[in-house]
């Protein structure tokens, strides 16, 4: 049995103490840090920009695969939050000949279902009424479409598709 817990797999779960330079994390935390300074059974820590004295014993490393995955996690959901701030919930396709309305459209439409939108809305215009026909063709094979109709009256009426999205 005494074999048995020292074999490689299980060494490699104890965890040294961490040393200047190393990435780590508060146990329980997921925020990770990089030990600046220790000094005894202390260590400084900088997280971001905000560095704090904590304990070497409730410091856990973390490995360089680990620290990887977690900063791509990290980037794509910054770039999702972001994009979700600067998503524009109206789209203006007046002027545009029609494949190019509809492509301006699917991407926008895609976009809204990405971010996890619930109402958007296209501005075509009344005109001949071709725009208005070609897009809600188009949204009436979109899965993630649930209803559209046209804007109220006092809003602009039958120049503006209101979509409601899954």
């Amino acid at each position: 049995a005494k074999k048995a817990k020292n074999t490689p797999s299980s060494s490699a779960v104890i965890q040294e103490e961490p040393l200047v330079g190393d990435a780590v994390r508060i146990k329980g935390q997921t925020t990770t840090g990089e030990v600046m300074e220790i000094n005894g059974k202390k260590a400084i820590v900088a997280f971001g920009m905000i560095k704090t004295t904590v304990d070497l014993c409730s410091l856990e490393r973390v490995s360089n695969n680990q620290l990887k995955k977690e900063k791509k996690a990290s980037n794509t959901r910054d770039l999702l939050h972001e994009r979700k701030l600067n998503f524009r919930q109206d789209i203006d396709v007046r002027g545009m000949r029609g494949d190019e309305a509809l492509q301006a459209v699917m991407y926008f439409i895609d976009d809204a279902i990405q971010l996890g939108v619930a109402r958007v809305r296209i501005l075509h215009g009344t005109g001949t009424g071709a725009l208005r026909q070609i897009i809600r063709e188009y949204l009436g094979t979109v899965h993630g479409v649930s209803h559209f109709q046209d804007e109220h009256v006092q809003f602009g009426g039958a120049g503006i598709t209101v979509i409601d999205l899954e």
